[in-house]
């Protein structure tokens, strides 16, 4: 169906809410890759040593002509939220998916149970921004989709030290369910019930995914020149 949520992959609610505040915080994710990443308790050497022969995989050249309205937004929700940098956004006609891909990295703090909820309530306000910040250009699509990466250094022969993404999670969303949570309680338990109820299905991952679009915003959390 065009710009259906898929609901066969998602997380049904009582395992996010025992994977995301308990498996996170107190057995270190040791069953979604992805998390792992996401959380900083996978080393990015090691993840660069699984993909160090996926060279055609390396982010690079963000080439691609994109309304700028649309780049505007990016920009926009970047500047709301210092964690959040936009590779790819663009409006599927096809699918109607408004597709968001960033990347996101949470805030640095203690391996605490404090610690760990303030790194959970980041990745909720980075799916909130992207959607409160896309309302008006993503007006005919009725799904938005977000889909989080990690970058991972990759040692090239040639250019020395280049980036992959790793696909860590995305949800998708109906855009008038988007609205509708937007307008009332904006919380970290608020955003579980939309996976408990199924209106954002949210997936992770198990097995190492790499970004394979194509960039159309400029990155900043890269060093220079890569």
């Amino acid at each position: 169906m065009r710009g259906s949520v898929r609901r066969d992959t998602v997380l049904d609610g009582r395992s996010f809410v025992f994977i995301a505040l308990f498996a996170v915080l107190m057995t270190g994710c040791s069953s979604l890759p992805g998390l792992r990443v996401l959380t900083g308790q996978e080393d990015e050497q090691t993840v660069a040593d699984r993909t160090v022969q996926i060279v055609e995989l390396v982010m690079a050249d963000k080439t691609g002509s994109t309304d700028p309205s649309i780049i505007a937004a990016a920009d926009r929700i970047e500047q709301a939220a210092t964690t959040i940098d936009i590779v790819e956004i663009r409006q599927n006609q096809d699918t109607g998916i408004f597709e968001i891909k960033m990347l996101f990295r949470p805030p640095q703090t203690e391996n605490t149970l404090q610690g760990q909820i303030q790194q959970l309530e980041a990745l909720r306000r980075a799916f909130e921004l992207s959607w409160q910040g896309t309302l008006r250009e993503s007006v005919g699509s009725e799904v938005i989709r977000v889909t989080i990466l990690q970058p991972a250094p990759i040692d090239t022969l040639n250019a020395g030290v280049a980036y992959a993404g790793i696909v860590v999670a995305e949800g998708d969303i109906e855009r008038a369910a988007a609205i509708s949570y937007l307008s009332g309680e904006r919380s970290l338990i608020a955003f579980n019930d939309l996976i408990v109820d199924g209106t954002l299905a949210y997936y992770s991952p198990e097995q190492l995914t790499f970004y394979e679009g194509s960039p159309n915003h400029p990155m900043f959390m890269l060093p220079a020149g890569q």
